[in-house]
Formats: structure tokens, sequence, C-alpha cells
């Protein structure tokens, strides 16, 4: 994504509507003084590199000096006051899940440098990684399956690691850094160092980090302490990318995670005895890439991505020792090509296509024989995209993708069918830039999510309840994919030089309104006589495609940002309910305001702000839902990064929950933590 400037002045009788419409965004707080505008940053979620002022879906970003401010623990603590985006299952990180606009995050695709992240597991966040590692993270919120494929129904939340270009200083061809961090509210300590470089040619460049954390129980907003939340976690990272001739490169990234505690067999209850186990959870990414970007030819600009990610997960229970393994591998590619034609300012046209696949391979042991509530099995997925950037005049960009998928699904167990099927996905957008300072967009995109295997073909004992009796899993290999279609309409200002040169406002507002239709369910039936498909007592649970959801709300956001200061306000609301029913949807998140604030001091390197998150009691829910109270979070945050003797020092400040807030959020079963003072000291040399 390319961000221009226009450094123009606006006229009197516009001031007053710029002012009202001031509200910041999370990459705005992290600008340096001297650069106030946004950078010039490539949009993973959208394959697309242009302005993000132009493009006609709704993305938000995280950059480095946002995260490295954050100090978070887990993925979720970045990404809890973006506008219609809610983080569930409570403070343990292996048990956190995140809505987008009412959607469950199991169908929300999630990437790392462009691999797809397929883990599906009940309970269970969809992926570990340590947040300390990221260069930058992005969230495309509504359907994208004509751009990714089956999974994108709710959206995209990609995340992108760090490399030496994030880290080296102007001129430097070899660096280091260490950081020592602590957060008081899990006694946590995080302790990182790393290396990297470029050659002298410029030919190569690599990194090598590591990070450890060692945190005790979290103490929540009530004074007391999440039993069984404490954990242990070391991760890290190696990249390198040759490029001989400045045209052709070719990259390898490996990133592991491995973190140990004795949890609750569900992270996102209160622990118990006969619940306790004792965890490791293990992640392995390996990408390889190639790229050729050659300036003086506009119609071959191939790029290839290889990946292989694992996920093994043990558990061990206290109370009797029986062990469970879940394990996940997946293999894919992609491979694309972009075309540039004809001229941007007159009729130019950007032409992405490709090819992607991977394959998912799913085993569960218990006892070191097989699972069958987490039963072996594979999916294959096959697609054929396309995406057409049409500029018109320099004003209007039409934005039309196609994508085909083909998928088949199979289990390893004898007598279940395989499921199989194929999906096309449409997606136009529409961006017309009104003035220099004013543009419109419109969109419509479909997205799909195929069955899962554990969804297929899940078999064996659900729940216990007495002696005799048992609920018992029923398999059903035909199930058909979810499906889900997408309006939206969108206006967007932005203006420099609003009061003072240098400054930028900017404002966005969307509306929307996603149509999912064969929503996937688990159906619990409990009955103490004999049903079909368990001929004594307790009933059975199956999944079904059992209903059609609507889903319609609104987002806006703004920000005013100057050499000094900046502000801002954000508002998210969604709505939901079963079509046939008209009962309003369980996983639709409370009406939030944001609000922002902070100051900077260039001379001293300081700046310090403030976040506010009013969230509003959630009463529209299903007759046997819960229904939340509201609560409102504050956060204040100070960073430091002096220059001259101590360039490379860096330290960040922040408390988060304030007040200590007793809350519980509408989407968790846990209570938030309470005040949490943390610090972080870095050095990069």
């Amino acid at each position: 994504m390319s961000i221009r400037s226009s450094k123009r002045t606006i006229p009197l009788s516009r001031l007053p509507l710029a002012l009202a419409l001031l509200a910041p965004t999370h990459q705005s707080l992290a600008q340096e003084p001297a650069a106030v505008g946004l950078p010039a940053i490539e949009v993973t979620a959208t394959k697309s590199t242009r302005d993000r002022f132009e493009i006609p879906e709704s993305v938000s970003l995280i950059d480095r000096p946002t995260i490295e401010r954050e100090q978070p623990t887990n993925l979720g603590d970045l990404l809890q006051d973006l506008p219609n985006v809610a983080v569930g299952g409570g403070p343990r990180g292996l048990g956190q899940t995140l809505t987008i606009r009412g959607i469950s995050d199991d169908r929300i695709l999630f990437l790392i440098d462009g691999a797809r992240q397929n883990l599906l597991r009940a309970h269970s966040a969809r992926v570990f990684i340590e947040p300390d590692l990221l260069r930058q993270v992005e969230v495309l919120r509504g359907p994208a399956s004509a751009l990714w494929g089956s999974g994108a129904i709710g959206g995209v939340v990609a995340l992108s690691t760090v490399d030496a270009a994030d880290l080296l200083r102007p001129g430097q061809t070899l660096g280091g850094r260490v950081k020592l961090g602590y957060q008081d509210a899990s006694d946590q300590w995080l302790t990182n160092a790393g290396v990297y470089g470029i050659t002298a040619d410029g030919q190569f460049d690599y990194l090598l980090d590591l990070a450890y954390r060692d945190a005790g129980d979290v103490r929540l907003g009530d004074g007391t302490d999440l039993t069984n939340s404490a954990f242990e976690r070391i991760s890290g990272l190696a990249k390198g990318t040759w490029s001989p001739d400045g045209i052709n490169s070719f990259g390898v990234s490996f990133m592991a995670f491995d973190q140990d505690g004795a949890v609750p067999s569900n992270p996102q209850t209160e622990a118990s005895d006969d619940t306790l186990v004792d965890n490791t959870t293990r992640q392995q990414n390996l990408a390889l890439t190639y790229r050729h970007e050659d300036a003086d030819n506009a119609y071959l600009r191939p790029s290839l991505l290889l990946y292989r990610n694992t996920t093994d997960i043990e558990e061990r229970r206290l109370f009797d020792r029986r062990s469970d393994e879940t394990r996940l591998e997946t293999l894919g590619f992609d491979l694309s090509n972009v075309m540039r034609l004809g001229d941007p300012a007159r009729f130019g046209q950007t032409l992405t296509y490709g090819i992607d696949a991977y394959r998912d391979e799913v085993r569960g042991e218990r006892d070191g024989q097989p699972r069958d509530s987490y039963p072996d099995g594979q999916t294959r997925v096959v697609g054929l995209y396309v995406q057409d950037e049409i500029s018109i005049g320099g004003r209007w960009t039409l934005i039309p993708g196609l994508r085909w998928d083909n998928f088949r699904s199979e289990s390893n167990a004898e007598d279940f069918d395989t499921n199989e099927d194929s999906a096309f996905s449409a997606k136009l957008g529409l961006d017309v830039a009104v003035t220099d300072w004013l543009s419109l967009q419109a969109s419509y995109n479909e997205a799909f999510r195929a069955p899962s295997a554990t969804q297929l073909f899940v078999s064996g004992t659900h729940f216990t309840c007495g002696r005799g009796c048992a609920n018992l899993f029923v398999p059903n290999p035909d199930l058909d994919p979810e499906k889900a279609h997408n309006k939206e309409l969108g206006l967007r200002l932005r203006e420099q030089d609003l009061l003072s040169a240098g400054d930028e406002g900017r404002f966005q507002a969307r509306f929307f309104r996603n149509d999912v239709t064969d929503f996937i369910d688990q159906i619990v039936n409990f009955s103490m006589r004999p049903v079909a498909g368990n001929s004594g007592r307790g009933g059975v649970t199956t999944s079904r495609n059992v209903s059609d959801a609507r889903l319609e709300g609104f987002e806006l956001e703004a920000d005013y940002e100057a050499q000094r200061w900046l502000v801002g306000v954000s508002y998210a609301q969604t709505r939901g309910e079963d079509d046939k029913t008209g009962e309003a949807l369980s996983s639709v998140q409370p009406d939030t305001w944001t609000l922002k604030a902070g100051l900077r001091f260039p001379a001293q390197g300081v700046r310090l702000g403030w976040t506010g998150r009013f969230v509003s009691a959630q009463n529209e829910i299903p007759e046997d839902g819960t229904p939340s109270d509201s609560f409102d979070v504050h956060d204040l945050w100070l960073t430091w990064k002096p220059a001259d003797t101590l360039t490379g020092l860096s330290l960040e400040l922040g408390v988060d929950n304030l007040l200590d807030e007793d809350y519980q959020p509408y989407l968790s079963g846990l209570k938030s933590p309470g005040r949490n003072i943390k610090a972080a000291v870095s050095y990069r040399f």
C-alpha cells in the first residue's frame, strides 16, 4: 500500500467539518513526530499495493511501534481496541478467541507471512505466536474468499513477522537487540535477544531472534487470581533473504512457539481438580519464498510461497494421567503473477492472478490410540483466482475478482464417505475519488467455509451423564459449505495541513450487511431414551447446516494527528439475527466507543497517551443466552527514545485497566485482568 500526500490549504468552509471528525487509528499513535502521515506499507490481506485510502474493503493496520508500545502478551492484546473486533475466551492465551462483525474466529482466516493457519479445535485459540516477533498486523473486516478461498467469512487477520530491514538503522550492516520486560498483574518477565544484518553488497540479509516469557497466575479485577493461568514460553524466529541481482530474491523463514503450563482442559473455564491438564503446545512455521521484481518488465512479476505449518498439543490429565495428543499439519503453496497495463492516469490495470493449494492432515490420539472425538482425516483444497484493479481517469477504481475452489475431505476411519464439493467466490469493489480529500466506496464480497474434517467425521463419546449414560458424537459427512454475501458502502475523508503544516486528519464510515447461509452448528440432543445413533441413554451430538443469518452494522473511525498531539474517537455497532426465527445471534459483540489522545515531545523523544474503551451492555441475545454488563477500561502508555549518545535505547511504560475495573466481557466465560503495570527496556546496537 503506497500513500500519496498532497500539501494544500483547506478552505475555511471545510474546517468545522474536519474538526468534527477526529478519531485515531492504531497506526497514527505510533508514528515518529517528524513523519505524521501514514507510511508506505503493502497490505497483505487484500493482495494489493494500493493506497489504503482507496481500497474498497475495511482494513485496520497495527505497525511495529504500536506493537512495542502495547507490550502484548498474546495476539488478543493487540486487537481488542479495533472497531467491531472482540476478543473472548478469557485471559489465558491458549483459549482466546476472536470475533469480527459478529462472526466467530472459526470463520476467520489467519495468515502468518501469507501462509494459512488452519487449526480448528474447540475452546482453543486459532494461532499461537509471540507478539514481540511481529512487524505488522492487518485485520480485514468482511468476507474475502475471492482472494483467499475457504474460511474468510468474517475476515482475514494477516500477521507479518519482523525482518532485518525493520531493525537496521540507516547505513548499518550488522546489529542486535536485547530487551527486558515485566508485567505485574501476572508477575510476568520477558527477555528477548536478537541479531540481524545485511552483507556489504546488499545481496543477503538475515535475522535470528529469541524470546522467553515466564508468567504466574493472572490477577483479576476483583482482586482474586485466575488459578492455573501461569505459563512458560519460548519462541524463536530465523529468516534470511538472498537477492543476487536486485530482481530475483529467495527467502526462507522458520518460526517456533513452545508453551507449557497446567491449565483446565477447556482453558476458557475455571480450573477444577478433574479438568486440570499438563498442557504443552508447540507450533512451527516454515516458509520458502521467491519473488521476481523487474522495474522494466510490467508483465512478469511472479511470486511463489511454499509453506509447512505444524501444531502439536499434548495434554496429560493430572488426576488420572490420561494422555491426549492433537496434531495438525498444513502443507501449501501460492503461486501468483502481477501485470501492470496501461496508464493509471487514463486507463490502467493491475492484474493479479494465481493458483494456490493446501492439504490439512489432522490426527488425534488418546493414550496412544485413535481418538474418535478428534478423528484422523485430511482436507485438500485447490483454488484459482484473478483480481483486476482498473483505474479510470485517475479518479475511478473498479476491482472485480473471481475465484474457484475445489475441496475434498476424508477420514482414515472405515465406513465414512468423503466430502467433496467446489465453490465460486466473486468480489466487486468501487472507489471514486470525488476530490483530493474525499472518496466513496462500494463493494460486494462473497465467501465460503468448507466443513472441517472434525465436523464431518467426529464420533465417540461427547460427555458422560452417569452410569450407563453417555452422549455420543454422530458424524455427518454430508455437510454443505457455509456461504456469505457481504454488501458494503463507505466514505473516507483525508486532508493535510488542516491547522498547521504537517498535520493530517482522517475519517471513514463503513456500512455493511452480511448474509450467511447454511451455518454449521453443533446440535446437542440430550435424551434419556434411545435415539437414532445411540441405543442407550444420553442422546447424540452432531453438526448440521441449520440456519441462515443476517449481520449488519457500521463503523466510524477518524483521527487528527499533529506534530505534538493527536486525538480521536471510533464507534462500532453490529446487529445479527437468525433469518428463520428472528432470534438474535449469540456471537454479536456489544456496541463500543474507543477514545484516544496523546502528546509528543520531539526534543526529549517522549510520547505519552491514553486509551478509553467504553463497552455497552449486551442484552440482544438468544433466549438461552447470558447478557453482559457495560464496562469502561482506561489504559495509559509512555515511550521514551532518547537521541544522541543514547541512540538505540527505548523505554516503554504502561498501565492497563488503570481503575482496576472488575468486568467480564460478553464473549468470555472468565473475568478480565485487573490493573496491570508494565514496563520494558530495550537496546538496539
